[in-house]
């Protein structure tokens, strides 16, 4: 959001003449930074009832209206009141739609999105998405809850993220899964499973790839203790000798070895395939962004 920004305000011709120090994270809310001595917040409604800032009707008026539309509104403010909104709307990736049909036809019951931002916005890409719940507004700890009541109730869960407010959801669920190119280390450090591609169609492919792994797990189990109670039977009822023995037990162990290496060459989904591993020059290239200071 901040690259796009920034961008944005070097196409109208805005100069970038100071840097911001004692640049200040607040999780789920935004930033407060120290430009010239003023102390400046950029970030979301939350940050601004936090620092008591008071949203006037006409700011309010605008950053509802855009919500509405699915954008993003980013609240600029000083100590006492709101300078300026920017409105930045983030286009779907052309490969997530597909991706989200694709998981449900491999079994997952629900998808769920959790987000920090507005209901406006979340409900819009939600539905554009498929998706069969919607939780906005939350702040980190709040996704780490609805993980954990998720989890209580027995279901088997996987998160999905790439920030810093991501993380506790991360490491709260079964598994968790993170963006490696777009991903903060904080993300990719909690997960358990880290994509090394920018692309969505990678998630459907590591979740057939390991649903094959357990399913030629099981075959070579089944290989494995099939030989042995075969030749068990044998040695019993005096069929089986200790050179054809040897012979069976060894032709079982290439069997199971050459079994396990067909996953060398498992494939993804055909359907795929023309948006494999193609890393954009600019991952911000969708994203447009409107400033409109008050």
């Amino acid at each position: 959001m901040g690259r796009a920004i920034v961008r944005e305000a070097e196409k109208i011709g805005l100069k970038l003449l100071n840097k911001p120090s004692d640049v200040t994270v607040l999780k789920g809310r935004g930033i407060e930074v120290n430009l010239n001595g003023k102390s400046l917040y950029i970030g979301n409604r939350k940050g601004l009832l936090q620092n008591e800032i008071p949203i006037e009707l006409e700011v309010e008026s605008y950053a509802t209206i855009q919500e509405k539309k699915g954008n993003t509104a980013v609240f600029i403010a000083d100590e006492k009141k709101i300078l300026g909104v920017i409105s930045i709307a983030d286009t779907i990736r052309e490969t997530a739609v597909e991706t989200m049909q694709q998981l449900k036809s491999t079994g997952i019951e629900q998808l769920v999105m959790l987000t920090g931002d507005n209901k406006h916005t979340a409900n819009i890409i939600g539905g554009q998405l498929g998706m069969d719940r919607i939780f906005a507004e939350l702040l980190p700890e709040d996704k780490a809850l609805i993980v954990n009541a998720c989890m209580d109730k027995g279901r088997k869960l996987a998160m999905i993220g790439d920030g810093v407010n991501d993380a506790p959801a991360l490491a709260s669920a079964d598994v968790g899964i993170a963006m490696g190119v777009a991903g903060t280390d904080i993300a990719m450090e909690t997960a358990d499973v880290v994509l090394m591609a920018d692309n969505l169609d990678k998630l459907v492919h590591s979740l057939k790839l390991s649903k094959a792994t357990v399913r030629n797990m099981k075959q070579n189990m089944v290989i494995a203790v099939g030989t042995v109670a075969i030749l068990l039977a044998g040695v019993l009822t005096k069929n089986v000798n200790l050179a054809s023995g040897m012979l069976i037990h060894e032709l079982s162990v290439l069997l199971v070895i050459l079994n396990a290496i067909r996953l060398v060459r498992y494939k993804p989904s055909s359907r795929f395939k023309s948006y494999v591993s193609k890393k954009e020059e600019n991952t911000f290239e969708n994203e447009a962004c409107e400033l409109n200071l008050i």
